[in-house]
């Protein structure tokens, strides 16, 4: 111990003898360290850990429902589930959860809120203790509870009741329900959807619960100590498989599979687990090439002290006490560059916040760091002195002793086998460089590709609003009555072009509604999959979103309850069923009942910019509409000019109908859609950051290598000038060797990028991984950088006086 702390002291005194060297060194580190800690923090805190506050929150996982059909299923039944949980050994507990708008109190003191309907157990699950009060009591478990109680967040007990001690025990109206409040939960909770804060969790009453199909809940499990995922899953699709069995009415083609928290489809981790993923391979790239430029540096360092290394070698220190004194020199360099690269990504945490889009949803990115992050701070510290500082370290012990003392420090001492080491971790970062560059290529593509993509319809000055009518107790009849006279109101209105409702937006957040058709003469192949997606829209949403109607009508006000049922099917539609002919008149039987097709329009965009060309079908708003429930019903309003002008107007008509009309969202459809491209965006916009710090590291190291060579040859070139070399000769052998360098980093660099960009298909679109526009413009654009690196060395070099060199030596 005391070896290394003489070695931290000598090595202190080393970098205080070189200060510039050192500020660029830990600049360098720093930016590398503070990249990987940020996106790290990000991953730590959105997905794999997003539920701060929870007690080992590594053994909770996600239960989902599984179509045969293909479609994405994330909602499980209760029924099912105490099936599940009866039956699963490998999970020590189930809860259920639905998340529900919420309006807290009546008139204008009204609150509007998210809260979540949860099973009594939901707390215990978590293992959230309140810092107030009490969670969920036994007798309000499952079928046992029998009157609404709530545990409210610490924001909702801050910022609407004041921080008063008295609110436990109080009664209040949710929904115009009456729910007693029994606690408060740790500030740091904020629920069970990542990215997004909760304001109250109500233990729901379950014992009307009865419909193995009524599958509108989500479902956490903690898994047993010992038992993995794969194991779970296995057990979980055994008890599927017999439930189908048992109950194929309901449950025939639906099973069910347990995943980790990241891997869920609901909340931000499900959007954010690629890009940030991808962004932590990129962020590590990055890295690697700033220990190799560190490294580069400290080897020349390592040349101009090879004759201390000598003298200490033959007073008796062995190759093990150099290296572990260099490689405590880089270690102390690491840790200042730690120390200056922690507060820099403690500020960028908070950046993704300025990135997300608006949804209306009250979205909360907690990405305070954790004692996990701070760990692994500590370990990227430490590699990152390894590996810059294997390379001075390795370089020492092999050089010779007697060929360093006879020398006797004059001129260069580096060895050809350091000048190739140098070389190579040029060319190292070069191609690490490149491979940075061509993934930010396909993402900057792929993204102009989704931006440039029609979504079928006119997104441009129109205002949307989701009107949550459930939190006043409106019945669905009501719900249909006050989004019929809401639309007459604004069409009314000055400015207003158009006005509709339906029950979704589309390009929204969800997998959208689908249910299983059967289209009257067509023969379904033997497995074919009949679920089709749905919305259900008002007269006049087609015309305000200007999609094209190819045949048939719009929908009318008379298509209502008592009249016939009617729809209106896509391009896709008709290809798939009719085989392209016109499919007015025909009909199809859609929740046990027959509806006629009356109209045609053209394919759109439902849930993703991505996707292809999918059947779909449109019913009457005013026929079918069940209740809005949490995902509320859509208000959409067509101006003559900018759409946010057009909000007070929005609230002004709604507040006339009904004051307490809670329209929780109002923000342009623009706006709302954007979330459509947030995942490419994000990474998009941080593979620019990254790449741009591999470029200026890659030209800097390279730069430095060849102002190097130049400084060391300097005696050489000045002999070639006395023999009569011109400066034109000098310029070419300069550049000759920055470019042989560079064009090698290029060929490695594509390498690894042929190698590494396959995995990033699932998230581009309109490009392939090895698209050649990518790969050459950036394989130019290296060599651009490697050009102009290594001209000024070169011209420098040119400037050299045969007099001066010779005499310096």
């Amino acid at each position: 111990m005391r070896g290394i702390l003489e070695d931290l002291r000598y090595a202190a005194g080393v970098l205080r003898r070189t200060p510039a060297l050192t500020a660029v060194a830990v600049l360098t580190l720093a930016l590398g360290i503070a990249a990987a800690t940020t996106v790290f923090g990000w991953i730590d805190g959105l997905v794999l850990h997003p539920y701060r506050g929870a007690v080992d929150d590594g053994q909770l996982a996600v239960l989902e429902s599984v179509r045969d059909s293909g479609i994405e299923d994330d909602n499980v039944s209760y029924v099912d589930c105490r099936d599940f949980q009866d039956n699963l050994r490998s999970i020590s507990g189930l809860a259920l959860t639905q998340q529900a708008p919420a309006s807290i109190g009546e008139g204008e003191n009204a609150y509007s809120a998210w809260f979540e309907l949860v099973s009594g157990n939901y707390f215990d699950l978590l293992g959230v203790k309140p810092v107030l009060g009490r969670t969920f009591a036994r007798d309000e478990y499952g079928d046992r509870a029998n009157s609404f109680t709530a545990v409210i967040s610490y924001r909702l007990w801050q910022q609407y009741f004041g921080g008063s001690a008295s609110i436990l025990g109080r009664t209040v109206r949710v929904n115009r329900q009456r729910v007693t409040i029994v606690g408060i939960t740790p500030p740091e909770f904020h629920g069970d959807l990542p990215g997004i804060a909760l304001d109250g969790w109500v233990s729901v009453p379950l014992a009307g619960e009865r419909a193995r199909d009524g599958r509108h809940f989500k479902a956490l499990v903690r898994l047993k100590r010992g038992v993995s995922i794969a194991e779970a899953n296995a057990e979980v699709k055994t008890v599927a498989a017999r439930l189908a069995r048992a109950f194929p009415k309901t449950n025939e083609g639906v099973g069910a599979r347990i995943v980790p928290i990241w891997k869920a489809q609901s909340g931000a981790s499900g959007i954010l687990a690629s890009p940030l993923f991808i962004l932590g391979a990129a962020c590590g790239l990055v890295l690697l090439i700033a220990c190799a430029n560190v490294a580069n540096l400290l080897l020349a360092r390592s040349a101009a002290r090879q004759t201390e290394f000598a003298i200490r070698v033959a007073l008796g220190a062995g190759p093990g006490r150099l290296c572990r004194q260099l490689v405590c020199e880089s270690l102390l360099l690491a840790a200042l560059a730690t120390l200056t690269g922690l507060p820099l990504a403690l500020w960028f945490q908070n950046v993704l916040v300025s990135l997300v889009p608006p949804t209306g949803l009250p979205v909360y990115f907690d990405v305070h760091p954790s004692a996990r992050v701070f760990l692994f701070a500590a370990l990227v510290c430490l590699a990152s002195a390894l590996i810059s500082g294997f390379p001075p370290a390795f370089q020492s012990v092999r050089s010779s002793v007697v060929v360093v003392l006879k020398q006797g420090g004059r001129g260069d001492t580096r060895s050809g086998h350091s000048q190739r080491l140098s070389g190579l971790l040029v060319v190292a970062e070069v191609g690490l460089a490149l491979a940075s560059l061509v993934t930010l290529g396909l993402f900057l593509r792929s993204l102009y590709g989704l931006l440039g993509t029609p979504a079928g319809f006119d997104h441009q000055n129109v205002t949307v609003c989701r009107l949550f009518l459930s939190t006043n107790s409106y019945t669905a009849s009501e719900e249909q009555e006050f989004s019929r006279r809401l639309r007459a109101r604004l069409l009314a209105a000055p400015g207003v072009t158009g006005a509709a409702y339906s029950d979704s937006i589309p390009l929204g957040f969800g997998l959208g509604k689908w249910t299983d058709i059967t289209v009257e003469g067509y023969a379904p192949r033997p497995g074919e999959n009949l679920d089709v997606h749905h919305a259900s829209v008002s007269p006049g949403y087609f015309d305000l979103l200007r999609v094209p109607l190819l045949g048939g009508r719009d929908f009318r006000p008379e298509d209502n309850g008592t009249a016939p049922r009617v729809m209106i099917v896509n391009e896709s539609f008709a290809r798939r069923f009719f085989e392209g002919r016109d499919p007015v008149g025909r009909r199809v039987k859609i929740y046990g009942q027959l509806f006629t097709i009356v109209g045609m329009v053209k394919d759109s965009k439902y849930l993703s910019l991505a996707e292809a060309p999918k059947p779909y079908f449109y019913m009457s708003f005013d026929q079918v509409h069940g209740g809005s429930g949490e995902g509320g019903v859509a208000l959409y309003a067509r101006t003559g000019g900018d759409a946010r002008g057009f909000l007070p107007t929005l609230r002004r008509e709604m507040s006339a109908i009904d004051p307490n009309a809670a329209g929780l969202t109002a923000m342009t459809l623009s706006d709302y859609i954007s979330a459509a491209w947030f995942g490419p965006r994000l990474a998009s916009v941080f593979l620019g950051v990254l790449g741009g710090i591999a470029i200026l590291l890659a030209g800097v190291g390279l730069y430095g290598v060849m102002a190097s060579s130049v400084s060391r040859r300097t005696r050489e070139i000045g002999i070639r000038m006395a023999l009569g070399a011109n400066p034109e000769g000098v310029l070419r052998m300069v550049m000759q060797r920055g470019l042989l360098l560079a064009i090698s980093g290029v060929a490695l660099g594509l390498a690894i990028a042929l190698a590494a960009t396959p995995q990033l298909a699932p998230l581009l679109y309109g490009v392939s991984p090895a698209d050649p526009v990518c790969i050459v413009g950036a394989a130019l654009f290296l060599i651009g950088v490697a050009v102009v690196a290594s001209l000024i060395p070169a011209l420098r070099a040119t400037r050299v006086d045969p007099i001066l060199a010779l005499r310096q030596e």
